[in-house]
């Protein structure tokens, strides 16, 4: 998790973490704008996707939506190198 927030102050340029930052639509926009995952923001502030999800909503800010069930999600969570064909 600790990595996951250095990563984010190097990333958006911060002078430090702040725990609450992802309820700010300008920082989540510049985070999601850097090619921050919803899964990384969510590992950093210690909260779940649907909670980053439900923010960006509030803030309708446009994002990749995952599918809702099947191979469609799953192929969507699978690991990128578990995917062949896109090298």
């Amino acid at each position: 998790m600790h990595e996951c927030q250095a990563d984010l102050v190097v990333a958006l340029d911060l002078d430090d973490f702040s725990p609450d930052a992802y309820t700010s639509a300008s920082y989540l926009e510049a985070a999601l704008e850097a090619g921050v995952t919803v899964v990384d923001l969510a590992t950093a502030h210690d909260v779940s996707k649907r909670a980053i999800y439900r923010v960006l909503d509030r803030h309708d800010i446009d994002y990749e939506t995952p599918p809702k069930n099947g191979p469609a999600r799953r192929l969507w969570n699978a690991h990128p190198d578990s995917v062949p064909g896109d090298d």
